[in-house]
């Protein structure tokens, strides 16, 4: 039902070009800081994307950085059944696509070293979706003692992914904090058109084992 009412009120914006869904006021804002805030401190996790729709997990992220700073990832992707991962430790990088393995090493020109000052884009607060500029309209409702805040978007200044020859009519954001402030999950929730149909896609982003990922293992390891 709450995806429905989503849906509906995405539809709602689009149709009267965010018009009618009142002047733009970034409720929750204090909360969506804090979350981003506290992301980015993190010393390791799991960042789990689950397409609502199928209720199938097509992205992980995990990471963990060392004692002196230094990150180590596992990045995969499912689309639609090809699988890719990487894996970065910053002394090896290693990718497999298409059934084949990749691998650079510290000192090859495409090899990429990540720390916590030179953060990788997923270990970074704009994980976690948030541009005021872009909001055109909030609301936050208090929903079994959680806060649940909507943030919907102009579409033009975000530029959401959709399938190709699609365009985007409406993307919105909701985030869900529990009775102490902390962030649950949040929703991504794209609304396009494609050959006259309006269509819509929502990932369920979920951060887990919170400073307690122990190791993560070379992908070439994993696959031996």
């Amino acid at each position: 039902m709450k995806n429905k009412a989503l849906a509906l009120i995405l539809c709602i914006c689009v149709l009267l070009g965010f018009a009618g869904c009142g002047k733009p006021d970034i409720v929750g804002d204090n909360l969506v800081m804090q979350a981003r805030e506290d992301y980015e401190k993190l010393d390791s996790a799991q960042v789990i994307m689950t397409n609502t729709e199928t209720d199938k997990v097509e992205h992980t992220f995990t990471f963990k950085y060392s004692s002196d700073g230094v990150l180590t990832y596992k990045d995969w992707k499912l689309v639609g059944e090809t699988e890719s991962i990487e894996f970065n430790n910053g002394e090896t990088n290693v990718y497999f696509q298409n059934g084949k393995y990749y691998q650079y090493n510290d000192g090859d020109e495409k090899f990429v070293k990540y720390t916590r000052k030179n953060k990788h884009k997923k270990t970074q607060d704009a994980m976690l979706t948030y541009i005021p500029s872009a909001i055109t309209d909030a609301k936050m409702e208090k929903v079994d003692g959680k806060d649940e805040v909507t943030h919907i978007y102009d579409v033009s200044k975000v530029n959401p992914t959709v399938p190709d020859g699609a365009e985007a009519t409406g993307f919105a954001v909701r985030f869900i904090f529990d009775k102490n402030g902390k962030l649950e999950y949040f929703t991504e929730t794209t609304i396009y058109e494609l050959d006259g149909k309006e269509k819509r896609v929502a990932y369920k982003t979920e951060i887990t084992d919170k400073n307690s990922v122990d190791k993560i293992e070379n992908i070439i390891k994993e696959q031996a």
